[in-house]
C-alpha cells in the first residue's frame, strides 16, 4: 500500500511493505513500481522515499493515490546469484495498457510504446514494466505484448491491471549501450563509403 504526499515540488512517497522493508536501511536502493528511489526513513513495516518534481512528472508515480498497491523491489546483492534481465530502476517513459486477453490461467496484455523507443524492444527480448522484468512475447503495430504466468498475476500489481492504465516501463539497457558504442562507428563507416562511391 502506498500513501504520496506532496511536499511544494516534491513529495515524499510511503510503502507498506513488510517483507521488503525488514533489513532495509536508510540510504538503500528500493525499487517502487520500477522506479529506483532512495530509503529515507524506514520500520520493519514500511519504508519513505522523497521522490523529486522530475520523477513525479516523468514516471506514474505522481498518480498514486492512498491505499494503492505497488510493487516492491531491494536491490540485487552484488555476491547473490543473478537470476533475471538486467533491470537499474531508471523509467524510459510511460506506456499505456491497449488490450488484455484473460485466458484460463494466462493472460496476454498489449502495450503502446513510443516510436523512439521501439528499437530497443524486440520479441524474445527483456522488457521492465512497474518493475516486472518480463518476456516480449510478441511486438504489435506501434507496440508489443507480454504474456503472464498465474505467479505474476498474483504477485504483481498486473493482476488488477486495466485497459487504458498507464505503466512505468525500462527497456534493455544493453540494447542503449551497444547503441552508443557502435552507432557513431557505423555512421563513419556509412560516410567513409559514400565518399568512396562519389569519388
Amino acid at each position: 500500500m502506498a500513501r504520496l504526499e506532496a511536499r511544494g515540488d516534491s513529495a515524499v512517497l510511503t510503502v507498506a511493505g513488510p517483507h521488503t522493508a525488514v533489513g532495509v536501511r536508510a540510504g538503500d536502493s528500493v525499487c517502487v513500481n520500477g522506479v529506483c528511489l532512495t530509503v529515507t526513513g524506514h520500520t520493519d513495516e514500511q519504508m519513505s522515499f522523497d521522490v523529486m518534481a522530475e520523477t513525479l512528472g516523468w514516471t506514474c508515480l505522481g498518480q498514486l493515490v492512498a491505499g494503492d498497491e505497488v510493487n516492491l523491489e531491494a536491490a540485487m546483492r552484488a555476491d547473490a546469484r543473478f537470476g533475471g534481465h538486467v533491470v537499474q530502476g531508471h523509467v524510459d517513459a510511460t506506456v499505456r495498457i491497449t488490450a488484455i486477453e484473460p485466458g484460463e490461467r494466462w493472460s496476454v496484455v498489449r502495450f503502446d510504446l513510443p516510436v523512439d523507443l521501439a528499437p530497443y524492444v524486440v520479441e524474445k527480448g527483456s522488457v521492465t514494466l512497474d518493475g516486472v522484468s518480463l518476456t516480449v512475447s510478441a511486438l504489435t503495430p506501434g507496440g508489443f505484448q507480454v504474456s503472464l504466468i498465474p505467479t505474476t498475476l498474483e504477485l504483481t500489481t498486473f493482476g488488477a491491471a486495466r485497459v487504458g492504465g498507464l505503466v512505468n516501463v525500462e527497456v534493455d539497457v544493453l540494447a542503449k549501450y551497444v547503441e552508443h558504442l557502435v552507432g557513431p562507428r557505423l555512421a563513419a563507416l556509412e560516410e567513409r563509403l559514400a565518399k568512396a562511391e562519389s569519388a
